[in-house]
């Protein structure tokens, strides 16, 4: 028996309900909200991880719900396990008029799926589920244990593995479909942090700046409100931006003014991919604002020490490395807290870095970077970088599969995104889609290329094999 060609053949046979169930689960909204009883990230993603297991249920599966904080679906026998982990929730999908469908509806245009989960991660981890399905019914004689996991906090935290952890055996070996092929034998730590300051309400001309949701995605617009008595000086500083990066624009209001800073959204992990309206905004307002401004020192800090580089260079922590990748830095949140008289301000920041520098010195220069300019730092989250040797079976199985199924010479990658290969032990990230592919992940028109997408089962369905032997 040729399994490959089994395998491709059963795969490309069943492959429109793979399709349908891909979007069956997109339609589901599962972007985490507040926790309820039963939904420790809310309704839509409870709904979403109850729907998903009962697709496995209807493929055969034995399934387990971890108390809505995770599942699972498994076959096979033995001690050990092999798994394959993927998550169904998502981040929030932002203004529907900038999608060119709607971006719950699982479209498919031009050969590629466009919805938010299309890529990152609904369309790669259930046809994971699929590629499963087909090593079952190809491979009668293949008994090895399998399982296939279901997160539903990775987007915003890694609660969801700690509870699988405390619960379940760790696997002997696994892979997520939610990085790139071929093998990911590197990722870079993630560091989230902030910058607050304090300010007194009546001493300044900004009334509130908002901007962002979520540390890990560059945002599309920025905004800020002004006193009316700023409407002359903020004209004439238009003028002088109007070939920056960012797209401004003033709306004259009878309290008050809005200033709408426009960017180009993108993942954290590759910032340089988008423009950041944060950054881009203080920059204009530190030229607005007098010396006088009880928000002057921040807004001031935010534009001459944080800049709007994504390198790090600013804070003293760029840091390059040539075969992981270099230090990036993502401005996500802006946001005002206010109080009777004293409010405060804080900016919240991503930092994806190379295995050259550490925890311990991101601590120190950042704390000295806020002391020296009067600014509080806090920190945040932190999950260290990955990193295999090439050499090490994992890689080398996964590696061996790839070349033979594409017949391309892509050597093992390393990547700045952030995937469960660093918080479940054994793991790697192999796949959805290769380098060349822009699928704009945390962006808008989010995709998967459908033809890719059978390509990776197939590889999921022997590397899986592999791993197996």
């Amino acid at each position: 028996m040729n399994t490959r060609k089994t395998l491709e053949h059963y795969i490309d046979e069943n492959f429109q309900g793979t399709l349908k169930d891909i979007q069956k689960i997109i339609k589901i909204k599962t972007v985490k909200e507040e926790s309820t009883d039963g939904a420790p990230f809310g309704l839509g993603i409870k709904k979403g991880l109850e729907e998903t297991l009962k697709i496995a249920q209807d493929l055969g599966f034995k399934t387990v719900n971890l108390d809505n904080y995770i599942g699972y679906a498994e076959f096979g026998e033995g001690e050990e396990y092999i798994g394959i982990l993927g998550h169904i929730d998502v981040v929030p999908e932002g203004e529907h008029s900038k999608w060119s469908v709607p971006p719950f509806s699982g479209e498919i245009v031009e050969r590629n799926i466009i919805s938010r989960g299309a890529l990152d991660n609904k369309g790669p981890i259930i046809s994971a589920l699929h590629s499963m399905k087909a090593l079952k019914e190809c491979v009668p004689n293949f008994n090895h244990r399998v399982r296939i996991i279901f997160g539903t906090n990775e987007e915003s935290g890694d609660e969801d593995i700690k509870y699988y952890l405390s619960k379940e055996k760790a696997p002997k070996y696994a892979f997520t479909p939610d990085g790139q092929f071929p093998v990911v034998f590197s990722e870079k730590g993630i560091y989230t942090f902030s910058f607050k300051d304090s300010f007194l309400k009546e001493d300044t001309s900004i009334l509130d700046i908002v901007g962002g949701t979520r540390s890990n995605v560059v945002p599309e617009e920025a905004k800020v409100y002004l006193k009316k008595d700023l409407f002359q000086k903020v004209l004439k500083e238009l003028e002088s931006f109007k070939n920056s990066s960012c797209k401004f624009e003033v709306l004259e209001k009878e309290n008050y003014l809005e200033i709408i800073c426009k960017g180009i959204p993108a993942h954290a992990s590759s910032p340089h991919r988008g423009i950041n309206p944060i950054t881009w905004l203080f920059r204009f307002l530190n030229e607005v604002i007098s010396e006088k401004d009880s928000l002057k020192r921040f807004v001031n800090f935010m534009d001459k020490v944080v800049g709007v580089e994504t390198d790090g260079r600013g804070l003293d922590i760029k840091t390059e490395n040539e075969e992981t990748g270099d230090l990036t830095l993502s401005c996500g949140i802006v946001k005002v807290m206010t109080q009777e008289k004293k409010s405060s301000i804080y900016v919240k920041f991503n930092i994806r870095y190379p295995v050259t520098t550490n925890e311990k010195q991101l601590d120190a220069t950042l704390d000295k970077v806020g002391k020296d300019n009067e600014v509080e730092f806090i920190k945040e989250n932190h999950n260290a970088p990955l990193y295999f040797s090439k050499e090490h079976p994992l890689v080398k199985k996964l590696q061996k599969v790839f070349k033979d199924i594409t017949d391309r010479d892509d050597k093992p990658v390393a990547l700045g995104g952030g995937t469960y290969a660093k918080l479940m032990p054994n793991t790697v990230a192999f796949g959805p889609n290769f380098k060349e592919f822009r699928g704009n992940p945390h962006g808008f028109d989010e995709k998967m290329d459908i033809d890719m997408l059978k390509q990776g089962m197939l590889m999921y369905a022997l590397g899986v094999l592999e791993l197996a032997h």
